[in-house]
């Protein structure tokens, strides 16, 4: 029975899906091309046969694996025959990189063994500055995550000195660079590089074996002993190494290290705005309130300087009063005890005694009433001095001598000839009544 090719072909593929179907395969890609639909086509490869694979837009847009040749891949999919071509396909379904589990196992491992060390411990995490004036870059020179991490810097906090330690950030040996580049900023004089505020590790995004550098116990024990904080800004928000969990900060980005570790310009400029106007109003309340207290001073008491006398002329009067009544118990103890005296005594002794006190008596009383007199006469000199003194600044003696007190309408004193334009209608207080004036 003579079939079509079309019809060979179809039993073809059922024959190899049902038989071989849904399978795992590992090897490694040789030729690799993206096609312009989103699909990948490529080959999988060992030492002595290849397979076409293809890996539709929907799976590849989910995979994390960036694919590309000469990689070791682990696949999974299903075997079928391609019959536009006649050719034997495998459609992929999920990729992962060879070897990682056992990177994942040795990541596990290491985490484990720095934790029970007491590296992770949030205890030991270094606040950041609240406003640095430097930061140190360890990331690669080239790309876009220098240039990226660098204009963010320009727009938040233009003041800061930028400086870059250039490293590689991916392949063999990356590991050790990275860590010789925290040990040169933890000592920066003795290796001739500026001292900075923090620094901040860097890398884009990409597969785990990409980022497999930060993973390494030389970097995170370096991360753990430089001397100044250590921003971790490696790969996405969904990627974490081990320098993540020893750095005193880490970002999901290097670009959200940035928003992180510096202050906002703008929003530093509006808090600073808005401080210099609330200040403003509060000096300019201050200041009204005390213009508004000397002129009810000079509308009060400098006007009738005699009431600040009068608090003064009454204490004095309560003073001489509490002298005379100070003296008159001094007196009545005094003939108290002589009573008692006189009592115990005998009349020639009495009489003698009476004698003696009654002089002694004499010369105190006298004595008394010349301190009391003092006193009184102290407080009263002192009084007309301050009497004097407050009728020399008098605003009235000023007048006395000639001078005129001149007010404007709005009753503010009139100082300067020049703020007073012609028809400005004046109130001119003399020594003796007042007169009101115009600006001609």
């Amino acid at each position: 029975m003579t079939q079509s090719v079309t019809e060979l072909l179809a039993r073809l593929k059922w024959a190899v899906e049902s038989e071989v179907g849904e399978q795992r395969v590992a090897g490694e890609i040789g030729s690799c091309k993206m096609a312009g639909s989103g699909h990948v086509y490529f080959t999988l490869k060992d030492a002595t046969a290849q397979l076409q694979c293809v890996l539709y837009r929907y799976q590849a847009s989910a995979a994390r694996v960036h694919l590309r040749e000469g990689m070791q891949v682990e696949l999974a999919g299903k075997a079928t025959v391609w019959e536009g071509r006649g050719s034997l396909q495998f459609v992929v379904t999920s990729v992962r990189e060879a070897g990682t589990g056992s990177l994942q196992q040795q990541f596990e491992a290491l985490k484990r063994k720095l934790e029970a060390e007491g590296l992770f411990s949030p205890a030991r995490k270094r606040p950041l500055p609240k406003f640095p004036q430097s930061v140190g870059l360890i990331t690669s020179a080239t790309g876009a995550v220098i240039q990226d991490m660098r204009h963010r810097l320009e727009q938040r906090a233009p003041w800061i000195h930028t400086y870059l330690l250039p490293v590689q950030v991916q392949g063999k040996g990356a590991e050790h660079g990275i860590a010789r580049a925290i040990n040169r900023w933890s000592e920066p004089e003795e290796n001739g590089l500026p001292r900075v505020d923090y620094i901040i590790v860097a890398r884009g995004g990409g597969s785990m074996e990409d980022l497999w550098c930060f993973n390494e116990e030389v970097v995170a024990r370096a991360i753990a002993a430089c001397s100044v904080p250590v921003i971790s800004a490696i790969g996405h928000e969904t990627d974490f190494t081990i320098a993540d969990f020893v750095a005193d900060l880490r970002a999901p980005t290097p670009t959200a290290a940035i928003e992180l570790s510096t202050p906002d310009a703008a929003a530093l400029g509006s808090y600073f705005e808005q401080t210099q106007r609330q200040l403003r109003l509060r000096l300019t309340r201050a200041l009204e309130t005390a213009r508004l207290r000397l002129q009810l001073a000079e509308q009060s008491k400098l006007r009738r300087p005699q009431e600040l006398l009068a608090p003064l002329s009454q204490r004095l009067d309560e003073l001489e009063d509490d002298l005379k009544e100070t003296c008159r118990l001094r007196l009545q103890a005094l003939h108290n005890n002589l009573e008692i005296c006189a009592a115990k005594l005998s009349p020639r002794t009495v009489l003698s005694e009476i004698a003696n006190s009654r002089q002694h008596l004499t010369t105190q009383e006298k004595r008394l009433l010349s301190a009391a007199s003092n006193a009184i006469q102290r407080k009263q000199a002192a009084l007309k001095e301050r009497e004097a003194a407050l009728t020399a600044a008098s605003p009235q003696n000023a007048l006395n001598r000639g001078f005129a007190l001149v007010r404007q309408s709005n009753g503010m004193l009139a100082r300067n000839a020049d703020e007073l334009p012609s028809g400005t209608k004046l109130q001119i207080r003399l020594a003796q009544g007042e007169i009101d004036a115009q600006v001609i």
